[in-house]
């Protein structure tokens, strides 16, 4: 994997900002922890000023920067986005393990289950009775796949994630390690002889190129589906509840907690959590700011936060006021003794 900077930067698609050929580079690290044999990464032109003297004390062959990052003390291999170089070296320096597909011998896969050839099952695994595992699969150790539930081309199941029966994952989507798609809805009949449980007998469909954390929850429809769409990410410790409905290339950040039918149209972004009401619509491209709460409707392109949920600049002013609220209750009660001489005096 060693290269010489010069080298790097051509296998890397970056200009070389630097003396040629230049050092030679045999890994990525941060500022503080590279080696002279390491290249370093500032993946934002704002970050700059900040970790200047940190970079001239760097002892990193190189940095990765963008082009409008402007002098720096290291050579550099400059790109148009700086995450665009840091992507492009973590991949070079960093590859993925060849998929060596086949069955391990401590796995059980029903003899109803189609698994393509180019799939791989690990350890312990259990593919159950009219299961499809596509080409390229990866699935891990002591992961489980339902009956009826299908796996598409590319999916990466970490060890002990969880597919329930009937569900299913598009192409290229990858699933962390705990991960449970396709648990029951949370639905009951409550009377005074307690609490019926209503079937949960719907599916989740999850799209192509979702990424989704570890110790997730999304449970299966109550009737139909809860979907995901292509190209969303969700982080860990997320829940979405029966017959959500998530549109592409949302953010759902870590501690979200979505209700029953509750539906996030495409590109919205929910920082970390957040919780939803259910019945719900938040329209496209919105953002809900960490720990707000929607109770309503929210109309596309909005930045809020808070609770009751408004817009985040107002919420913002709001908590600027309460940082003065003790000086003001001490005027406040310093004005109410001035008064109380005052009617005294009169």
């Amino acid at each position: 994997m060693a290269l010489t900077l010069e080298a790097l930067a051509r296998t890397l698609g970056g200009r070389l900002d630097g003396p040629t050929p230049g050092p030679v580079v045999t890994g990525i690290a941060s500022i503080a922890e590279a080696g002279p044999d390491q290249i370093t990464f500032l993946t934002e032109v704002k970050q700059v000023g900040r970790h200047l003297d940190e970079l001239k004390a760097s002892r990193a062959a190189a940095v990765i920067a963008a082009e409008k990052a402007g002098p720096l003390p290291l050579p550099s291999i400059r790109f148009l986005s700086a995450y665009e170089g840091l992507l492009a070296a973590l991949a070079y320096f960093h590859p993925e393990p060849p998929l060596r597909s086949g069955f391990h011998p401590t796995a059980f896969v029903d003899e109803d289950a189609m698994v393509d050839p180019t799939a791989m099952i690990g350890p312990l695994a259990v593919i159950e009775a009219g299961a499809v595992i596509g080409p390229r699969a990866r699935i891990d150790a002591q992961v489980f796949v339902g009956r009826g539930a299908r796996v598409g081309a590319g999916v990466h199941l970490y060890p002990q994630v969880v597919l329930r029966e009937g569900c299913c994952v598009g192409d290229d989507s990858i699933i962390h390690s705990g991960a449970v798609i396709g648990s029951d809805g949370f639905g009951f009949h409550s009377t005074a002889a307690g609490h019926a449980k209503i079937p949960q007998v719907g599916v989740v469909e999850i799209g192509a190129r979702v990424e989704i954390g570890a110790n997730v929850t999304i449970d299966r429809a109550t009737m139909g589906r809860t979907t995901v769409g292509d190209g969303t990410k969700i982080d860990n410790l997320v829940h979405l509840a029966h017959n959500v409905q998530v549109g592409k290339d949302c953010l759902i950040v870590a501690q979200v907690g979505i209700s029953g039918s509750t539906i996030l149209e495409d590109r919205v972004t929910l920082a970390g959590q957040v919780g939803t009401v259910g019945h719900v619509r938040v329209g496209q491209g919105t953002t809900v700011a960490a720990r707000g709460v929607v109770t309503e409707d929210v109309p596309p392109g909005q930045l809020v936060s808070g609770f009751p949920l408004k817009p985040h600049s107002e919420e913002k002013r709001i908590m600027m006021a309460l940082r003065k609220l003790p000086d003001l209750l001490r005027t406040v009660r310093r004005l109410e003794e001035e008064l109380a001489q005052v009617k005294k005096n009169a």
